[in-house]
């Protein structure tokens, strides 16, 4: 009420404000006062969750000079993430939110709008850790010294900075692949960023205690002799992060001169790429369907799976989600690996089951919830379990595939734990797959990482089930009776899940969900009819 219209605070406060509605959205149709409960309540558990991990970073925030390898890797890993995430902000400023052709249509300054569009992504940049980050710096700030209230202009220029860098990826890749296919590759992008950098602290994590130490005393002696200038770089948000307050000011400062620079250069060409994504067709994949349309046949199954496999090669960023999923779960086997508790193939079966459980989940979801002509295939004259046979198998063989690789470099350390994954990788396939059948949610093939927004219950479910399977296959390593408990939690899950689903076909609800662009489309003519 009180900022000038069109103004640059103005346009920054409808931007949070747009941004706030979609976090809101998180909590489903909760009150006002419920909502504040939920984010009081893990609030305060984020806090109790960071007591350890401020035990644990004290030693480099207040260490010498060679604490600032961990901490160095530690925010180089944050900053990495950053990017992942300001280069997706990105993204949906171009494509998904769809208002800054309407705001560049205005008699606004088109650097203005530019420049608030900037800094709300960088604000949701800066949200994007700051929920786990600042619970960290409060109570150190409480328990250790102030100086862990560094963590709050820390992340504030590296928020800046990730932006300025995500802003430049994005122009780059629509010059260089246009309007239509540069969506496509800043999520691969986005994607592969914010993965290689779990991929690369396994890697880190994975190595010798002697191989790590040696990496450390090179990047604290002969790395910073040969490279100091760099370096130098490199450990600046560290020496900030432990109080040093002229690297926190050059750290700000350089923020704040790569943010303005960026937003002044590519700015004019940033609403360029605005203007042509509100008018860019999705990519046609005519020479994918091209290929793949002569293998069309005789038979419902096959021609089913072709359908669906078509469908898939059409939208690769699909493959992209997926592989976050793959990649997030990498931990896990690290994790195991390094507890010196159990052998390798026991660390690294359960992982391959749960990879399994979940991309079986993802993919089933896209093959029912994310069907985009469901009332075509409910009309034609097959039975629905034909449908779910073909859809099945569309979903089990891709998964089986890509876990096939893993599977086959453990038969080299253990064929009975080779076979033992395969199984019950498959069985977990099947469990989570016959669930989204069962119990589908609507949504487009885009959202496949939020579909869970849709049904929290569904998505525990599917979780529950694929640890299920998890505790399964580490009982049956180890020849144990124990076996059968999850295994019968499963089943039990599953049959009651039928149960549930035959009586709500029996009352007439419909398999087949309109997808969302039919949905959309039946608003607009409600609303045109209104």
């Amino acid at each position: 009420m009180i900022l000038v219209p069109g103004s640059f605070a103005a346009l920054l406060a409808l931007d949070l404000r747009l941004n706030w509605r979609s976090f809101s959205a998180m909590f489903g149709g909760s009150s006002a006062n419920r909502s504040l409960a939920i984010l009081v309540a893990s609030a305060a558990i984020l806090h109790l969750l960071a007591w350890p991990a401020v035990l644990w970073l004290a030693p480099y925030v207040h260490g010498s000079s060679r604490g600032l390898t961990p901490l160095t890797a530690i925010l180089g890993g944050t900053f990495t993430w950053m990017i992942a995430q300001s280069l997706f902000g990105t993204t949906r400023a171009l494509y998904d939110r769809a208002d800054l052709d309407l705001l560049l249509s205005t008699p606004l300054p088109a650097g203005r709008i530019i420049a608030a569009k900037a800094a709300s992504i960088a604000a949701s940049t800066f949200g994007s850790l700051a929920v786990f980050l600042l619970p960290v710096a409060n109570t150190g700030a409480l328990v250790d010294g102030i100086t862990w209230l560094g963590i709050y202009p820390v992340l504030a220029a590296l928020s800046l900075m990730a932006t300025a860098i995500g802003l430049c990826i994005s122009i780059a890749l629509f010059r260089l692949v246009g309007p239509r296919r540069a969506r496509l590759y800043a999520q691969v992008t986005g994607a592969g960023i914010g993965g290689a950098f779990v991929l690369g602290a396994q890697i880190i994590a994975i190595l010798p205690a002697a191989a790590r130490t040696a990496i450390q005393a090179w990047f604290d002696g002969h790395g910073r002799a040969t490279c100091s200038n760099v370096c130098l770089l490199l450990t600046l948000p560290a020496s900030s992060l432990r109080g040093d307050v002229s690297a926190m000011t050059v750290l700000s400062a350089l923020g704040l001169a790569m943010f303005a620079i960026v937003v002044r250069l590519f700015g004019e060409r940033f609403a360029s790429a605005a203007v042509a994504a509100a008018g860019a067709p999705a990519p046609s994949g005519s020479s994918t369907a091209d290929h793949w349309q002569a293998r069309f046949r005789s038979g419902v199954g096959r021609n089913l799976r072709l359908k669906e496999w078509r469908l898939m090669v059409r939208d690769p960023s699909l493959f992209a989600q997926l592989g976050l999923q793959i990649i997030y779960t990498i931990p896990v086997a690290v994790v195991l690996l390094r507890s010196n508790l159990m052998p390798t193939a026991f660390a690294l079966v359960p992982t391959i089951v749960v990879i399994a459980a979940q991309v079986a989940g993802s993919i089933a979801w896209i093959t029912v919830s994310g069907e985009d002509a469901p009332e075509l295939i409910a009309s034609a004259p097959v039975s629905l379990a034909a449908v779910d046979r073909a859809k099945l198998s569309a979903v089990v063989l891709p998964v089986l595939v890509i876990v096939g690789l893993p599977i086959v470099a453990l038969a080299t350390i253990s064929l009975k734990s080779a076979a033992v994954a395969a199984l019950f990788a498959a069985g977990g396939c099947v469990s989570t797959a016959l669930l989204n059948f069962w119990h589908p949610m609507p949504g487009n093939r885009r959202g496949m990482l939020r579909r869970h927004q849709q049904s929290r219950l569904i998505g525990l479910v599917e979780h529950a089930l694929a640890m299920l399977w998890a505790f399964a296959v580490v009982f049956a390593l180890i020849d144990s009776a124990l076996l059968f408990v999850p295994l019968a939690i499963v089943v039990t899950t599953l049959v009651f899940c039928r149960v549930k689903h035959t009586r709500q076909s029996a009352g007439g609800v419909a398999r087949a969900i309109p997808s969302s662009a039919a949905a959309n489309d039946a608003a607009h003519r409600s609303a045109s009819v209104a």
